[in-house]
C-alpha cells in the first residue's frame, strides 16, 4: 500500500461502538446499545443483522430471560449474528424432578397455591458464553449453558446443544463438528 493510501486510511474514523446503527442500511445493529437486561453482557462491535427489527434483539432473540433465574448470556466482541438466531435461557426448561413436567404453578389458579415453587426446581445449566469473533448463520438456536469458543462458526439453521471449541465450524441439529477453521 502506498504512503498516500495509508494516510487516507488512518484519517478515516472507525465506527463508533456506541452507535446503534454502524451504517446507513439500518439493518445492522450494535446490540450492546439496545439490550438492557441486567444479566446480558455484549461486547463492542457485536452486531445483529435483521431487515425487520434489528433493535428488538432482546425481545425477539433472547428467549425466556428471567434474571431472577440466575443465568447470564455473555457475548464477546466482534460477533456476527444473522437474522433469526435465538438464545434460549435456562428458565425455558421444565422440572425434571417431579411426577409431571407441566408448570402447574405458572398456569395459576388453585394450582399456583398447591404446586411447589417452579423456578428453584428447574435444571440449571449455567451461563451461556459466546467468545469473540463468532459468526452465527441465519436461524440458529443456542441452548442454555453452552459455551462457544473464539472464532467459531455456527452454520445456518443449527441447534447448538453442546460446547463448541474455538475456531471450529459446526452445523446441524444438533450441531456437530464439521471442520477446523483455517487461520491465516
Amino acid at each position: 500500500m502506498n504512503t498516500e493510501k495509508k494516510a487516507t486510511l488512518f484519517e478515516e474514523k472507525f465506527p463508533d461502538p456506541n452507535d446503534i446503527f454502524p451504517n446507513e442500511f439500518k439493518t445492522t445493529c450494535f446490540i450492546k446499545n439496545v439490550v438492557k437486561a441486567p444479566n446480558v453482557e455484549i461486547g463492542d462491535y457485536t452486531y445483529y443483522d435483521d431487515e425487520a427489527a434489528p433493535t428488538e434483539f432482546e425481545k425477539n432473540n433472547i428467549l425466556f430471560n428471567y434474571p431472577a433465574f440466575g443465568d447470564k448470556l455473555i457475548i464477546g466482541k466482534f460477533c456476527q449474528i444473522a437474522s433469526g438466531t435465538q438464545f434460549i435461557m435456562g428458565a425455558a426448561n421444565h422440572r425434571l424432578c417431579s411426577t409431571s413436567t407441566y408448570p402447574f404453578n405458572i398456569i395459576g389458579g388453585a394450582w399456583a397455591k398447591i404446586a411447589p415453587a417452579h423456578l428453584s426446581q428447574l435444571p440449571y445449566k449455567g451461563d451461556t458464553v459466546i467468545g469473540n469473533d463468532v459468526w452465527f448463520g441465519r436461524n440458529c438456536v443456542v441452548m442454555p449453558g453452552v459455551h462457544i469458543g473464539d472464532g467459531a462458526i455456527v452454520a445456518a439453521h443449527s441447534v447448538v446443544t453442546k460446547n463448541v471449541e474455538p475456531y471450529c465450524v459446526v452445523g446441524g441439529n444438533p450441531a456437530r463438528f464439521i471442520k477446523k477453521k483455517i487461520r491465516r
